[in-house]
């Protein structure tokens, strides 16, 4: 009984990436801010990484499909130019890690972000989509493009959520339609 009580209680004490409703076969990890290859990122919280089974195909057009889900200390609201500084401070600052683990040449790229407003989906309060242009330090240093759709919420007093999902294919491709079904399923 008392070995029960114990894994109930640990169990309830679990953080929010053991909540990131993931479909089997997706690859979890998590971080803490300040992130190890993005320090700039003013935020604190956890970082929870899913990644679709076909995440590592860089070739094909679901290649690079994943969601994050950031569970950060409160903030009020993110404007575009803010989720485009630190998309573009993230994919720099992951692409050259990656790339110098790797010993392959880096490109020289800049990561460009373009974010513009979408109507927040149901549970949420503000969403963007847009593109992020940079190169995939995973496989060659090649050019990288992908979408992407954002969405932020309060969770209570002290804690956001900012969702992001990521993917070469375009936002109109069924490869969003599981990363959309992530997200409805997050609980704050």
């Amino acid at each position: 009984m008392r070995i029960g009580m114990i894994f109930l209680c640990a169990w309830l004490l679990l953080p929010a990436a053991a909540q990131v409703p993931a479909p089997e076969g997706w690859r979890k990890e998590t971080f803490d801010f300040p992130l190890a290859f993005a320090p700039s990122i003013p935020y604190q919280g956890k970082e929870h990484v899913r990644f679709a089974p076909e995440w590592a195909r860089f070739a094909d057009e679901r290649g690079f499909s994943y969601v994050i889900l950031w569970d950060i200390q409160r903030r009020p609201g993110f404007e575009a130019a803010e989720l485009e500084r630190a998309l573009n401070v993230y994919f720099d600052g992951l692409m050259e890690q990656v790339t110098r683990g790797r010993k392959i040449v880096d490109p020289g790229t800049v990561t460009a972000t373009s974010l513009h407003p979408l109507a927040a989906p149901e549970g949420w309060t503000e969403g963007y989509g847009g593109r992020i242009d940079t190169w995939n330090g995973f496989s060659k240093g090649e050019a990288l493009t992908l979408f992407t759709e954002i969405s932020h919420r309060s969770c209570g007093t002290d804690r956001s959520q900012v969702f992001l999902a990521f993917s070469k294919a375009p936002r109109t491709h069924p490869a969003w339609e599981e990363m959309r079904r992530i997200r409805k399923d997050t609980p704050c």
